[in-house]
């Protein structure tokens, strides 16, 4: 019994000090408080009209674009320049267009028009890779998809794309890795695309994605990600 009234003693005369420390602590917020409002207060004007106009620029200037982040640019490239990306490079030999491509069998619809890029192509990649089809569980998309890793700028192809090795030999395209070998692209277009013979090819860097269920789990593809280069050059009529 006289445990317990010892304890209830002195809780009761704890209680009494209790009070008046959370009085003062509240006492000193609200002195700081006071004291940071009348700062505030006593501001000179011109502070208050150079911040509301820092504001206003933030919320123009982000609403014109100005905050996202900015894209590199491509590097411009012309003939002969090697546009190198992590998993490729391809350089641009020449261009011309064409109503037909006797080596080919192929030959322009009325209205359209052949661009024939000859170019040097090296795989930098660890895997086996096909131009314009799979090889190795590998789809590299460089023509012929909706977001190819090769495109025109400005004009959109009419058909698939063609593409074959400039050496003769027949079957797909398919590139070893580190082997530089020349392939041969042609794009169907319109026959009144690039009147002025200036065109260019674009390059985009290569986002590589892996299958998620554990049959294609090998499987790779290549998408676009950034533009690397844009190679622009002069074709001339083929002969």
């Amino acid at each position: 019994m006289s445990k317990t009234g010892d304890h209830d003693g002195a809780s009761r005369s704890a209680a009494p000090f209790a009070a008046p420390a959370a009085a003062r602590a509240g006492t000193v917020v609200r002195a700081a408080l006071a004291r940071w409002a009348h700062a505030v207060a006593e501001l000179p004007r011109w502070i208050w009209v150079a911040a509301a106009a820092l504001v206003a620029l933030a919320i123009v200037v982000a609403a014109m674009g100005g905050l996202a982040r900015a894209e590199a640019s491509p590097a411009m490239l012309g003939p002969d320049d090697e546009a190198r990306t992590s998993m490729y490079a391809i350089t641009v030999l020449g261009a011309e267009f064409a109503t037909e491509i006797e080596s080919e069998y192929l030959e322009a619809e009325p209205g359209e028009k052949f661009l024939v890029m000859s170019t040097r192509m090296e795989n930098l990649s660890d895997s086996p890779i096909g131009v314009g089809t799979t090889a190795d569980r590998v789809s590299t998309g460089f023509v012929n998809t909706e977001n190819p890793l090769l495109a025109l700028k400005g004009v959109t192809a009419t058909d698939s794309v063609d593409v074959w090795r400039a050496d003769g030999s027949s079957g797909q395209v398919v590139l070893q890795p580190g082997v530089p070998s020349q392939v041969t692209f042609a794009w169907t277009i319109p026959e009144d695309a690039f009147p002025d013979g200036a065109v260019s090819l674009d390059v985009y860097e290569v986002e590589t994605r892996r299958g998620q269920v554990v049959l294609s789990s090998r499987a790779v593809s290549w998408r676009p990600a950034a533009l690397s280069s844009r190679i622009s050059m002069t074709a001339q009529e083929a002969p």
